[in-house]
């Protein structure tokens, strides 16, 4: 999952898009409620706010460039869609469409990657997203993203994984409870190396790198990573402990 650090997300979504409808195996949702979301923007947006919709309610979003979102809660809608405001023609203030993404099938927890459309004709934010729920995409692994236009194979923590486009991988570290660096490799389709690196792991950490296509032929491919780490749980009461022995 890799492309320049900083300008990687745009030129990826690209590709991901273009892929087809298959890529990242999203579909559109049931409606359950409390579903929560949080975002991805790897720069700034040109568009100074951003709202979604849950309902009849306009909500703003914070985004932090590099990093996940804080989390929100998307209870009456079916999709995400966002928003920013305008001027109706009567001068009232409304609210213009700008992007929107179905929900991933089953998912409660959710990360979109969000990505401005260069001179686009239609809405000017890409939006996609993935399930990021714990049990998914679980403390201790990593999640590899092909978001280039060719078949990889992925090498780390002794596996070799086929990746091909614009599909994803889940990867148990098994790292000690310190911590580690681990090799990683990333393949073409015949297994050759084209890029490798180390990667640092951890038991509480979970780690999303993002594959893209070098910059010019011949590169190296181009990485982006995502790090979070998941605190653990408080310890029970120890009245609670007792309750919840058999």
């Amino acid at each position: 999952m890799i492309r320049r650090i900083i300008q990687f997300l745009s030129a990826a979504c690209v590709l991901l898009l273009a892929a087809g409808p298959a890529l990242l195996r999203a579909q559109a949702a049931s409606g359950m409620p409390g579903v929560e979301f949080s975002c991805l923007v790897w720069e700034p947006l040109s568009i100074a706010e951003v709202f979604y919709r849950d309902g009849k309610s306009y909500l703003p979003l914070k985004f932090s460039p590099g990093n996940r979102s804080q989390l929100y809660p998307l209870k009456e809608s079916t999709g995400l869609e966002f928003y920013e405001k305008a001027t109706g023609a009567d001068g009232a203030t409304t609210y213009k469409p700008v992007g929107k993404a179905p929900l991933v099938k089953g998912a409660r927890r959710m990360l979109f990657l969000v990505d401005p459309v260069p001179n686009s004709t239609g809405l000017p934010l890409r939006i996609f997203g993935v399930n990021d729920a714990l049990d998914v995409f679980p403390p201790g692994t990593f999640r590899f993203l092909n978001f280039s236009s060719a078949a990889l194979q992925v090498k780390f923590a002794g596996q070799t994984n086929k990746l091909p486009a614009g599909e994803i991988s889940v990867v148990k570290s098994n790292v000690s409870d310190k911590g580690g660096f681990l090799p990683f490799q990333i393949g073409d389709s015949d297994g050759k190396v084209v890029f490798e690196t180390r990667l640092f792991s951890q038991p509480s950490g979970r780690e999303m790198v993002f594959i893209g296509n070098p910059a010019e032929p011949g590169g190296l491919p181009k990485v982006k990573f995502l790090t979070q780490i998941i605190p653990p749980e408080p310890p029970k009461p120890a009245g609670q402990q007792q309750a919840d022995s058999p």
